[in-house]
């Protein structure tokens, strides 16, 4: 956790600096669609650090799940000693000394050390235990088939998307708009559409319905112009869209909030 006093590229990167410069580089860097993470200057970063920048599907919350757990757990606790008059460094410590998801504590999976806190521990508790990174993996993936079954039984999915394929994308006001795909996104069920005016736009399988080339008598004309938009985006090959997510986030992989 660091505290930002602004949102700035340049903040967000003097953040994220200091924290690589403490725990070491990772492979990729999972955040929203921000400004600062939009930025040339990230970009830049980025590519100076040798780390890949992967951005999630805009307007869908739900595939930076694990960013947005993260900001909800760190609110309670924060709350919770707010509320009871307590340091709120103590409380992110014991959570930090507390096991997850029947696994090791964060700082033994980190650090393979248990933390020194106000708790009593003994000598031999806080000596160095190395954890087998293999039995981790294989324990998360079982959690992690664990609620795919049971989210799952209340969801299916939806069928694959190709280009030349005309659709209606639900916008923010909740009206639908005709577009057309033209191509796969980078992201898992994203896809890459294109508006009669030349707008373009990446948005996530949901919020695509397949339909003809009129939504309200208005044919939908074969877009020619590009114009900018905050959602526009690089036009990426074209390639069919994956089956079904299986990613797993891995100790080099971070997402951001």
């Amino acid at each position: 956790m660091a505290l930002l006093y602004s949102c700035t590229a340049e903040a967000v990167i003097c953040k994220l600096k200091s924290a690589m410069a403490r725990h070491g580089i990772p492979e990729s860097v999972i955040s929203y669609n921000g400004p600062c993470y939009a930025s040339s200057n990230f970009q830049q970063f980025a590519k100076s650090w040798s780390f890949t920048h992967n951005t999630t599907s805009p307007h869908y919350p739900q595939s930076n799940g694990l960013a947005k757990k993260t900001v909800q757990t760190a609110k309670k606790l924060l709350d919770k000693a707010k509320a009871e008059h307590k340091d709120p460094y103590l409380s992110l410590l014991e959570y930090r000394n507390t096991p997850v998801d029947n696994l090791k504590w964060p700082a033994q999976l980190l650090m393979s050390r248990r933390l020194c806190s106000i708790l009593p521990a003994t000598p031999k508790q806080l000596e160095p235990q190395v954890v087998c990174q293999q039995t981790v993996r294989v324990r998360r993936e079982v959690c992690q088939q664990r609620q795919q079954t049971y989210f799952n039984r209340a969801a299916r999915n939806l069928p694959q998307l190709y280009p030349g394929t005309p659709v209606r994308f639900r916008q923010q006001d909740g009206s639908w708009k005709p577009a057309m795909v033209t191509s796969c996104a980078d992201t898992s069920r994203s896809y890459n559409i294109t508006t009669d005016t030349g707008q373009v736009y990446r948005r996530n399988r949901r919020h695509h319905r397949e339909g003809r080339n009129s939504v309200g008598g208005d044919e939908f004309i074969q877009p020619t112009v590009n114009s900018n938009d905050s959602s526009v985006v690089s036009q990426p090959p074209l390639v069919e869209p994956p089956d079904k997510d299986n990613t797993l986030i891995h100790n080099s992989i971070w997402a951001c909030y």
